[in-house]
């Protein structure tokens, strides 16, 4: 099996099946969206596996040259439609996520649909004061589209985008056409995403299956752990069985000591969400220590998502900041997170007033500069269109940060114990 790049892959695939009648969007080979849901790249209805080699992701050149041939080979009469009816209106909170497959099966008619409503909703709400908002953008229009939508400013406005116009990697918008107040497209390409969605429901409920127990976990690859030969499926308990729990027995040691080369993380389970196996020693990038270790998602989650996001949707996110010595001795957390505190404590307590009362409505607030030793925010309301400004002074910061990590340690489950060697002020270097 001849193993080979991304990015040979890549040129493999687009240059056999160039003259293929469906256009497709061979850069997938590239991104790798769904490997971690499932570990394919699916054109279609041909799913091409996804290998790690030596911590590198690779193909199988025979998939590949197999798979462009085949679309090479497509027939597709384009005088031969069928009509896609356009569904009704659904939440994506009633429903699945626009069709993607996150929360029910996937679905390209509905994946479609929500590409109409959604560029329906921004033609009726732009430019528009929130008063004014209404739902007509919900209802088909005289030409068979949602709200005042019309075919041209839909195509203008989801062309060019890749992940804005890709179902099974393949662009539908190139094939469709309205005609009458309805939708079309051709026959032959219609059955073929009617089979990518059964190939699609094969390959994830294969990969949420718990490769040592056989329970089914989410679908969105929630149970989908990172190796070095790519993911595997292991529920909670049977990741837990399988790598040791970290206790904190590193806590005070230097993320760049010579201890640490010879300590795997991946020997141990996720610090945070305790169910997958850890990839990566989290260190606080401020005062070098160590906090833990991290499986692949919460280590990115930490190190790239908005500091706000971390702390509020990822439980014990804050006693693991802690973990740093130097954070838990001086009762403070990374620089990053200082910001966010502040404006999480603005919106939750500024309130503008509206017809001589303070309004009800959470403000939005958003950093502008740090300048002359104080923070600079801009707060609006959306609901009254109202802006207005508020500083915050670098000491009124830091107390809001030793407020919330005092409210954080006295809210932990168990006393954090400190060595006593790092109690000591002394830095592990062993």
């Amino acid at each position: 099996m001849a193993q080979i790049s991304p990015k040979l892959a890549r040129t493999f695939f687009a240059d056999i099946s160039a003259g293929s009648p469906v256009p497709l969007d061979p850069d997938d080979l590239l991104h790798m969206v769904h490997v971690r849901r499932h570990g394919h790249v699916v054109f279609g209805d041909i799913a091409v596996r996804c290998f790690k080699h030596r911590s590198k992701w690779t193909y199988d050149e025979r998939e590949i040259r197999r798979a462009a041939q085949t679309f090479a080979d497509f027939r597709l009469d384009v005088d031969d439609v069928v009509e896609m009816p356009l569904p009704t209106f659904f939440d994506a909170d009633d429903g699945d996520d626009q069709g993607l497959g996150y929360r029910g099966p996937a679905s390209w008619r509905s994946r479609i649909a929500s590409w109409l409503f959604w560029e329906a909703r921004r033609k009726d709400q732009e430019g528009r004061p929130y008063e004014e908002w209404n739902d007509n953008w919900k209802r088909l229009g005289a030409n068979g589209l949602p709200g005042t939508l019309t075919w041209d400013e839909f195509v203008a406005a989801r062309s060019g985008i890749r992940l804005r116009e890709n179902i099974a990697n393949t662009r539908p918008l190139d094939l469709m056409t309205c005609s009458g107040g309805s939708l079309f497209l051709p026959r032959a390409y219609s059955e073929l995403l009617d089979r990518w969605e059964q190939v699609d429901e094969d390959l994830v409920g294969r990969a949420r299956t718990c490769s040592r127990c056989s329970e089914q976990g989410p679908r969105w690859g929630g149970w989908r752990t990172q190796t070095p030969l790519g993911y595997v499926t292991l529920c909670p308990p049977c990741s837990g069985a399988t790598f040791q729990r970290y206790t904190g027995h590193l806590r005070g040691v230097m993320y760049d000591s010579r201890r640490m080369r010879s300590i795997r993380a991946d020997d141990y389970l996720c610090r945070l969400c305790a169910e997958r196996r850890a990839a990566a020693w989290d260190h606080c990038h401020d005062h070098g220590y160590l906090r833990g270790p991290l499986c692949g998602s919460c280590n990115t989650f930490e190190g790239k998502s908005d500091p706000r996001h971390f702390l509020e949707e990822k439980e014990g996110a804050a006693l693991h900041l802690l973990e740093c010595q130097g954070c838990l001795e001086g009762r403070i957390l990374p620089g990053r997170y200082h910001v966010g505190l502040v404006q999480k404590h603005l919106e939750a307590t500024e309130r503008h007033r509206h017809r001589s009362r303070p309004c009800r409505r959470q403000p939005w607030a958003r950093h502008v500069e740090l300048a002359h030793g104080a923070h600079y925010f801009e707060l609006e309301c959306w609901q009254h269109s109202t802006t207005w400004t508020k500083d915050v002074t670098v000491p009124d910061t830091l107390a809001f940060v030793r407020d919330f990590v005092d409210q954080a340690l006295a809210a932990r489950p168990a006393t954090v114990t400190v060595p006593a060697q790092a109690a000591l002020g002394t830095q592990t270097r062993a």
